[in-house]
């Protein structure tokens, strides 16, 4: 099977270029309705069953945080920003989308080259 290198080497130019020229996306969830989420007092996401249903402070240093349609929903742990502690008058909130209760990944580190790579190909105990 023979290779043309015009049309590889064009190939990989057109999907380096499409990732390369991508505007970063917000990655975290957008509220689609009016939404509490918990937080603590600094405004920091917790997991919505440390905040209390029938309190509209919560409890145990815990917090409701109001966001407004089409605000951000941050990751457990993030700072959720954009919204208020206090509901609007009148305002109906729903808890956020069980899709978005989770943590942002930290990145891994798989080694590298770094210092071991003087050792590349060596045997040692």
């Amino acid at each position: 099977m023979a290779f043309d290198l015009r049309y590889t080497t064009a190939l990989a130019a057109v999907l380096l270029a499409s990732g390369c020229n991508r505007s970063k996306a917000d990655d975290n969830w957008t509220a689609d309705n009016d939404t509490a989420i918990c937080t603590d007092a600094q405004g920091t996401r917790l997991p919505d069953d440390r905040c209390r249903q029938h309190r509209v402070g919560g409890g145990g240093g815990a917090f409701w945080y109001f966001l407004g349609r089409g605000r951000s929903i941050p990751y457990y742990g993030e700072r959720a920003t954009g919204g208020s502690f206090r509901a609007a008058p009148g305002g109906r909130y729903v808890r956020a989308p069980a899709g978005s209760a989770m943590t942002r990944a930290a990145a891994v580190s798989r080694g590298g080259f770094g210092s071991s790579a003087s050792h590349f190909g060596s045997i040692h105990a």
